[in-house]
């Protein structure tokens, strides 16, 4: 009987008891009433701005890497109409894995710009620090996981954050059986 009056204790009445406590520890709050003539002193914020007035989410970006990708003129012929471009940032000298940012544009025109912030990381509030390296692949099938023969690739290696005037240039066309 003991045992059992233990187990209801534990079990029941010290975690209720508990619960109770911590709701009174989170209303005891130091909020004094103001007067009205403090509460008129208090501004109002500001109108939201109208949509052209917005300033672009890239430009309050922290870390940003910019420039533009451009086909080779012997591989200009070759980049399909309905294409996806893919632009993978990684850490510099790693070939697989996750990337830190990615963009994916589909049926892009040559030459494009581009520019890479934080807002494109593939886990959100990754920062884009160290040396990087930028890669850009035409994909024809759209699937960023899988590589098609014939797909052009561009590679840019080291880059840092704050880099503008990268160019990427398309120059590679890969050969060989589809893969990952």
């Amino acid at each position: 009987m003991i045992s059992l009056i233990r187990q209801v204790v534990w079990t029941i009445v010290i975690p209720a008891s508990l619960l109770v406590l911590s709701g009174v520890a989170c209303v005891q709050r130091n909020v004094e009433p103001i007067s009205s003539e403090e509460a008129a002193s208090i501004s109002l914020p500001p109108e939201p701005l109208a949509s052209s007035q917005q300033t672009d989410p890239n430009a309050l970006a922290t870390t940003r890497l910019s420039g533009a990708v451009e086909v080779a003129p012997e591989l200009a012929e070759e980049v399909p109409e309905n294409a996806t471009l893919y632009l993978i940032v990684r850490v510099s000298g790693r070939e697989g894995g996750a990337p830190l940012a990615v963009q994916q544009i589909r049926s892009p025109s040559f030459p494009l710009a581009f520019v890479i912030t934080e807002n494109d990381a593939m886990i959100a509030g990754t920062p884009l620090v160290g040396e990087m390296s930028v890669t850009a692949r035409v994909d024809q099938d759209g699937d960023a996981f899988t590589t098609t023969a014939g797909d052009l690739v561009g590679q840019i290696s080291p880059v840092v954050a704050g880099d503008n005037g990268i160019i990427i240039e398309l120059n590679e066309r890969l050969s060989g059986a589809p893969g990952p």
